[in-house]
C-alpha cells in the first residue's frame, strides 16, 4: 500500500528558510512516520523554492522521504503556486491514496483538477484553516479539526449550492505538538500576554493593541504589514520573526496567550500555547470549546475580552490551575502520536 502527503500550500508559505522547515516537528511529517510503521509505503510532498529529495527523520517515530518541487510559476502568490514537475509525478506514481494538506492551496487545486478527478484517483483531505472548498466533496475521507467545522460540513446551511459530507466520511483529527519540547519553563516573565501571528493584512490586530493600552503585550511573527502594524500600535512589543525551535523560550516569558484571529478554526499555535502551561483566550465566534476546554482558558467577546483577561491575570489560583490543565489536554490530546487513530482509518480508505 502506498500514501502519498501533499501539502497544497508550499513550504515556503509559512517560513522563506527550507532548512528550517525540515526541522518543524509537526502532524505533517509525523503521520507518513506513522504509517510507515504501519507497513506502508509513505512520503510527504510540497512545493518548495528549490527541488530536493531528502528524509524526514523525526524522534520517536520511522524515517520517511521527502519530496519538495520547484514552483512552476514562482511569481504568483504562494497560496496560488503550483508544480507541473509534481503532476507528472502525481500521473506517474501508483499511489493507492493521496491526502491533501489543506483544503484551498493552489497545489491542491491544480492536483485535483489535473489527476484526481480526471483520473479517478482516490484521495482524502485534512483540513487546516478554511474548512471547504470544491474539492472537499469529492474526497473519499475528509479530516476535520474542530467540531465547528464537522457541522459547518454536515449542514451547509443556507450555502445550499454547497455539497454536504456524510458524517461517515468524517473524523476528527488532532493537532500534533512536540510536548517535550514545547513545556513549562521556569523564567522571568517578561509579558502579561503573548499572541502568535502572521503580519498580513487578513489578520486583525485591534484587540492586541488595545490590551497592550494596559498590559504588557508581545507578539511572534513578521510579515508584509510588520512595519506599519510598529508603526500603528508602538504600545505592542512585536518580537518579529522566532524560528520555531525557539518559540517555547518565548511563550514561557509570557503569562498567557491570546489568540485574536477571526479567520481562524485551530491554530497550531494555540495547542503549543496551552503545552507551555498557558492559559488560553480567544474569541467565541470561531473557536468552540473542544480547542479549548473551560478549565484551560476563556472564550471571550468583542464586549468583554479586556475585562475578563485583566480578571484573570489577576486572579493567581484560577490563573495556575488553568495553566496545569492546559498543559495536561495538550499532552494528552495533541501529543507527537496523537494522529495514530487517522493513519489506521487512511489504511482503511486506501485499500
Amino acid at each position: 500500500m502506498r500514501i502519498i502527503f501533499v501539502l497544497t500550500y508550499p513550504s515556503h508559505h509559512g517560513v522563506a528558510d527550507t532548512d528550517e522547515w525540515l526541522r518543524w516537528d509537526n502532524r505533517d511529517k509525523r503521520m507518513p512516520g506513522i504509517l510507515t510503521e504501519m507497513g506502508v509505503d509513505s512520503e510527504l510532498w510540497a512545493l518548495a523554492p528549490a527541488p530536493l529529495d531528502t528524509v524526514a527523520a523525526l524522534d520517536g517515530v520511522a524515517p520517511c522521504p521527502i519530496r519538495l518541487f520547484a514552483p512552476s510559476n514562482p511569481a504568483a502568490k504562494t497560496r496560488d503556486q503550483v508544480s507541473d514537475t509534481m503532476i507528472a509525478a502525481a500521473r506517474a506514481d501508483p499511489a493507492d491514496l493521496f491526502v491533501l494538506v489543506g483544503s484551498n492551496g493552489g497545489a491542491g487545486f491544480d492536483l485535483f483538477d489535473r489527476v484526481l478527478r480526471p483520473e479517478r484517483r482516490r484521495f482524502a483531505v485534512i483540513i487546516g484553516g478554511d474548512y471547504w472548498s470544491r474539492i472537499v466533496p469529492h474526497a473519499a475521507f475528509v479530516f476535520p479539526e474542530t467540531s465547528v467545522q464537522e457541522a459547518k460540513l454536515t449542514r451547509p446551511g443556507w450555502r445550499f449550492w454547497r455539497r454536504s459530507v456524510p458524517a461517515v466520511r468524517m473524523q476528527r483529527l488532532p493537532k500534533t505538538i512536540d510536548t517535550n519540547r514545547f513545556a513549562p519553563m521556569a523564567t522571568e516573565k517578561r509579558y502579561d500576554v503573548i499572541a502568535t501571528s502572521r503580519l498580513s493584512p487578513y489578520k486583525k490586530f485591534d484587540e492586541i493593541a488595545a490590551l497592550g493600552e494596559t498590559m504588557r503585550v508581545a507578539v511572534i511573527g513578521d510579515g508584509p504589514q510588520a512595519a506599519e502594524l510598529r508603526r500603528r500600535f508602538p504600545q505592542v512589543t512585536w518580537l518579529g520573526h522566532v524560528p520555531n525551535g525557539q518559540v517555547p523560550a518565548m511563550l514561557a516569558q509570557a503569562r498567557l496567550f491570546f489568540h485574536a484571529g477571526r479567520r481562524d478554526y485551530f491554530p497550531r499555535a494555540i495547542p503549543e500555547a496551552m503545552a507551555c502551561g498557558l492559559p488560553v483566550v480567544a474569541f467565541d465566534d470561531r473557536i468552540g470549546t473542544d480547542v479549548i476546554p473551560p478549565d484551560c482558558g476563556l472564550l471571550v467577546g468583542d464586549g468583554d475580552y479586556r475585562r475578563r483577561v485583566a480578571a484573570l491575570l489577576a486572579d493567581p489560583d484560577q490563573f495556575d490551575a488553568m495553566g496545569s490543565a492546559a498543559r495536561a489536554h495538550a499532552v494528552a490530546t495533541h501529543g507527537r502520536r496523537s494522529s495514530e487513530a487517522a493513519c489506521r482509518k487512511l489504511i482503511e480508505v486506501a485499500g
